[in-house]
């Protein structure tokens, strides 16, 4: 029972401060945390974040078996086909964010226009096709961009952010929101500029270090 308390509780509040932030509004976006193996608590379906309570919290297996009657999100094929692909991945957040949502419209990638993109696992942050929401496609779009990532963007959508906890994953969305922000303006400007390739990966090869001391 404390564990159910301490994971729902977790993303309850994680789910609320999102809000606060603007990152969704109503009953946008979820969170998922996988506890083990067997169990998955994700947020539900079609309930507004504001009157949301822990015992709302939907607890399901790998296969999407719901375990305590309570409706998980659309997106659940898609937090669970990215925890079946990784094994590092112990939670996800998705997320209507303004700014991520605006390039998700334009159906850009975010390339590597600032050295923080490497936090993100590689050189750019990817768009992932459009699919309807919700589906089995959208999953696997999603899946194809996020080989070697910690987040994309999703075309016409919003953003999608992975972490080995729910404090990573939360902390990226937040990142790439601020960063999609950042490129939005480079993009008005008509005169960013785009690191080389040997900057971006000498960034990528320091940044386990940089995060460790940060």
């Amino acid at each position: 029972m404390n564990k159910i308390k301490n994971t729902s509780g977790k993303i309850l509040e994680t789910y609320k401060n999102h809000l606060d932030k603007g990152l969704n509004i109503g009953a946008e976006g979820n969170i998922s945390v996988r506890v083990n193996d067997e169990e998955i608590y994700i947020t539900p379906s079609g309930i507004n974040i504001s009157d949301l309570d822990q015992a709302q919290i939907s607890i399901i297996d790998i296969d999407g078996y719901v375990k305590n009657k309570i409706q998980p999100s659309s997106e659940v094929d898609l937090h669970l086909s990215l925890y079946k692909s990784r094994k590092d991945i112990n939670s996800v957040v998705h997320c209507h964010s303004q700014w991520a949502s605006t390039l998700s419209c334009l159906r850009k990638d975010i390339p590597p226009f600032h050295y923080m993109i490497a936090e993100f696992g590689g050189k750019d942050v990817k768009c992932a096709k459009y699919a309807t929401f919700g589906t089995k496609e959208l999953a696997q779009n999603v899946l194809k961009v996020m080989r070697d990532r910690k987040g994309c963007l999703l075309s016409n959508h919003g953003q999608i952010c992975v972490g080995n906890g729910l404090e990573e994953a939360s902390h990226l969305s937040l990142a790439l929101e601020k960063l999609s922000k950042q490129y939005f303006f480079c993009l008005l400007s008509k005169s960013n500029v785009i690191l080389k390739d040997e900057e971006i990966n000498e960034v990528i090869r320091l940044f386990p270090g940089y995060k460790s001391k940060r």
